[in-house]
């Protein structure tokens, strides 16, 4: 039943009145600073969580349903208050305002969030927010190792690295307009009982490996350089074998005869197989794919990757040529791309 007090909210995206979120699958509802504190540090991590204004009364509430590897939450503190939870280490966390407006910041950069600008905390990435009085948001919680799993198998790369997104959520920009919708269809999915509902069933794996592939493809991030390369939708099975060759030996010495040896066709036939469904040939595929993964370690910006270690990683046996081709390819030096930070 929804709270009395509180019966309704408009979404700002689509202009309806309706319940608040989740309203049967209530966690919490209190007055107490430090229960709020402490039953949230369980769901979600440990933080600090001070009011920074005697104004207003302090009414926190939390519903929350759990998946297998995500998590719909509503959450509001009423007053206008400081959470510094540090690191979030074993989750991302998308926060979508449906009333009022926070400023999150997750490690160097800083999002003024508000219905339509949600905001995306990394995980290996300091955070600190201020949630101003009458704040109300709506949390997606993905578990750090299935968005990694998620895009190994959507990039066919073994991503060992960092994987970091651009914390700002430009909710009016057409592939977050629709995955936002995904979202709101979810909430009314678990209000209903038709999803979230503490079984591990195929149809709930299926729900959650749509929202996070969509999230992975709609919003920047430090792989989406592998997102853009070119894939057949239904490639025959020696170009399939071929693919599966190139992406798992591509930091490795590979010639056009080798691939065509494990995808068992001559290279004639590999050629035309690629010219057909990709309009690329292997090798040029093979190039591509290395300059992207230079770009995704790039991008990743860990503390000790270097251009050289970039270069030698994605497969690159030549310094001089691998930069040249990098700018030829993305408009810039690897040494320029090292020094920008996605998130």
């Amino acid at each position: 039943m929804p709270e009395s007090g509180r019966l309704l909210y408009t979404s700002a995206m689509e202009g309806t009145a309706q319940a608040v979120p989740l309203a049967r699958h209530r966690r919490f509802h209190t007055a107490d600073l430090d229960e709020a504190r402490e039953i949230v540090s369980r769901h979600f991590c440990a933080h600090r969580l001070d009011r920074r204004s005697v104004d207003g009364r302090f009414d926190a509430c939390q519903n929350r349903a759990r998946g297998r590897h995500v998590s719909l939450n509503y959450l509001r503190y009423g007053a206008d208050v400081a959470i510094e939870p540090g690191e979030l280490e074993s989750f991302f966390l998308i926060q979508i305002p449906l009333f009022g407006t926070a400023a999150i910041q997750n490690g160097c950069r800083t999002v003024r969030s508000d219905p339509r600008t949600a905001s995306l905390l990394n995980p290996d990435r300091r955070t600190k927010m201020r949630w101003h009085a009458g704040c109300e948001q709506l949390l997606v919680q993905i578990d750090r190792a299935y968005m990694h799993e998620t895009v190994q198998h959507l990039t066919g790369c073994d991503i060992t690295g960092g994987l970091r997104f651009d914390p700002r959520l430009d909710l009016t920009r057409a592939g977050l307009r629709g995955w936002y919708r995904g979202v709101r269809a979810l909430v009314r999915a678990a209000e209903s009982a038709e999803a979230f509902t503490g079984t591990d069933s195929l149809h709930q794996r299926l729900i959650e490996e749509t929202l996070v592939a969509d999230l992975i493809e709609a919003q920047p991030s430090t792989i989406s350089p592998l997102l853009d390369r070119l894939s057949p939708a239904a490639p025959p099975a020696a170009l399939r074998r071929a693919l599966t060759v190139i992406h798992d030996r591509m930091e490795g010495p590979l010639s056009l005869p080798a691939i065509a040896a494990a995808a068992g066709v001559t290279p004639r036939s590999l050629q035309m197989a690629f010219r057909r469904e990709l309009d690329v040939t292997p090798m040029q595929y093979l190039r591509d794919l290395r300059l992207r993964f230079a770009r995704h370690l790039l991008l990743e910006g860990a503390s000790d990757m270097t251009v050289g270690e970039a270069c030698y990683r994605s497969g690159h046996a030549h310094f001089g040529r691998f930069s040249t081709a990098y700018r030829e390819k993305f408009g810039e030096s690897p040494h320029q791309t090292l020094r920008c930070e996605v998130a």
